[in-house]
């Protein structure tokens, strides 16, 4: 597709309507005709753009390229291009339609509704007056560069084509007579300086070659124009947008104000009528609190006092509590003292079961002996008998009881020695019995002096509790006047209490005012900001409208 098919076909194109832009911005074909007077744009400039298009056509793409390359260096430009829907590419082809359309238009009417169409786009995609202005100023670098060459090559072409005239009337070499016509022929007689015919053909070369340009940079002026103009439309449209809005507004918040400014003028007497009440219940309250005050000095003076005899209470239950442990320490030494008297008891009670056994063991060996002296007494009886019969047999009798008397003895020895042994056991058994008892003795003096120790710590324990129980007297009598000082303290807190629900009364009172007032003066606020209000509602830009 060639670049003149690609002109005036993008997607922006159905947001606008040119022929309602041509109108408003007044231009119609005398408003043309005085602006190419104004600036001196005539057919002349239009022959010489119709001459200058194989130029353009010639290098569109190699400028369309180079305009790009140099605007997409910035943020600010390279954002604005990027919002167009044609793309880099597209913007290239349109850029060079746009070029040659500079030299083969008829520049009427149609061709600058055309550029009013051009500088509306540019404006649908918020691009700055700055960077559109601008960007004419790179346009210029590289148009005019081009130019220079041409205008060079005209130069070039006149001194050629004047060298070739006059090669055939004289005669003479070119070369020759170009240096002639600088003033460097060596002749004296000649004057010094261009010969008048190859300067006026210079000149004329040159002058031709700067009408070109300047019919180029008319052209582009007109088209600034037009398109400068479609930016103050916009932005004439706008303040005048603006303008209605803001009238419309004023008239609304006007209206919508009267009715909150009146509620706040009834509010606020409302609330100076309870801020008088609340005055009255605080001066109430301040006279109180001054009372209360006076009665909590006295409660805290016998807040001081408990606590000055509850520290001595303190060290009197400390002292009582120190006595009491020393009196369970006695105690519980008295307790081991009792039970070991009652070990010492109970080995008694063994020793003289002990005694008891060995003189059970006497009785049994002394009831033998009384057995032994009966039959001793038996046999000397019998001996007395044989030996006063007398006779033959005497020899056996006598044998016989000699031998139960020698038994006898024998027996007697024996039961001697375990009397011995049970008397020796006695013996030894009554030793330890009377130590026992000696320790029993030692032991139930200790006791004793235990139990002694510890009614001493009980008569004190006894003392520092009836110096207690005193303080404790002291302190009821203290609490009872603390009861009576709160008591008085808590009736004037309940007289503060009723003047504070008189005040919080009033206060919610005041408060439903103020929030009256606050709703009002909301009212106020959002009307008179939508007087300044600059975020209004608007509708997305085109370029964000597109698929």
């Amino acid at each position: 597709m060639q670049p003149e098919q690609t002109f005036g076909k993008g997607g922006l194109n159905g947001f606008l309507d040119v022929d309602e832009l041509v109108d408003r911005i007044g231009l119609d074909e005398d408003e043309v005709e005085w602006r190419k007077h104004f600036i001196g744009f005539d057919e002349i400039d239009e022959e010489r753009l119709s001459d200058l298009e194989p130029l353009l056509r010639d290098n569109r793409q190699e400028i369309s390229d180079d305009f790009y390359e140099n605007i997409l260096q910035y943020e600010g430009t390279r954002k604005v291009i990027n919002r167009s829907p044609k793309g880099v590419e597209g913007l290239k082809q349109t850029q060079q339609a746009y070029l040659v359309s500079l030299a083969t238009g008829d520049y009427d009417l149609s061709y600058f509704e055309n550029r009013t169409r051009i500088g509306k786009l540019h404006e649908l995609l918020d691009m700055p007056l700055k960077h559109y202005v601008g960007q004419y100023g790179v346009y210029y670098n590289l148009l005019l560069s081009r130019m220079n060459e041409r205008v060079q090559d005209q130069v070039v072409d006149a001194i050629e084509t004047w060298a070739a005239e006059r090669d055939a009337d004289s005669g003479e070499g070119g070369l020759g007579r170009v240096v002639g016509a600088l003033g460097f022929g060596g002749d004296e007689e000649v004057d010094d300086g261009l010969e008048e015919s190859f300067e006026a053909a210079v000149r004329d070369a040159i002058d031709d070659g700067m009408m070109d340009i300047l019919s180029l940079l008319r052209i582009i002026n007109l088209d600034m124009q037009i398109a400068t103009e479609t930016y103050v439309d916009s932005y004439a449209k706008r303040l005048e947008e603006s303008i209605e809005r803001r009238k419309r507004l004023a008239n609304e918040v006007e209206t919508d104000v009267q009715a909150p400014l009146s509620e706040l003028h009834e509010s606020s007497e409302v609330v100076s009528k309870r801020a008088e009440a609340i005055s009255q219940h605080t001066e109430s309250q301040a006279t109180g609190v001054t009372r209360a005050a006076r009665e909590l000095d006295e409660v805290s003076a016998a807040v001081e006092e408990v606590a000055s005899v509850a520290d001595e209470v303190s060290d009197e239950s400390a002292r009582t509590e120190q006595l009491a442990a020393e009196g369970v320490e006695a105690a519980d030494d008295a307790l081991d003292e009792l039970e070991a008297i009652e070990n010492a008891t109970d080995r008694v009670a063994d020793a003289v079961d002990s005694l008891a056994e060995r003189t059970q063991e006497i009785d049994e060996v002394v009831d033998r002996l009384d057995d032994l002296a009966e039959r001793t007494t038996v046999l000397a009886a019998n001996a007395k008998i044989e030996s006063s019969r007398g006779g033959g047999g005497d020899g056996d009798t006598m044998g016989v009881i000699a031998n139960e008397v020698r038994s006898f003895a024998e027996q007697t020895k024996s039961d001697l020695a375990e009397i011995e042994s049970a008397v020796e056991a006695v013996r030894e058994d009554a030793s330890a019995t009377v130590a026992t008892t000696e320790e029993t003795v030692a032991r139930v003096d200790a006791g004793t002096d235990r139990v002694r120790e510890t009614v001493t710590s009980l008569e004190a324990i006894h003392e520092s509790a009836q110096q207690t129980a005193t303080g404790m007297e002291d302190v009821t009598a203290a609490a009872d006047q603390q009861a009576r000082g709160v008591e008085a303290t808590a009736e004037t807190l309940a007289d503060l209490s009723q003047s504070a629900d008189k005040v919080a009364s009033a206060a919610e009172s005041v408060a439903a005012a103020s929030q009256e007032q606050t709703a009002s003066l909301r009212e106020v606020r959002d009307s008179v900001a939508r007087l300044t209000d600059e975020e209004q509602e608007q509708e997305p830009p085109v370029y964000e409208q597109l698929d």
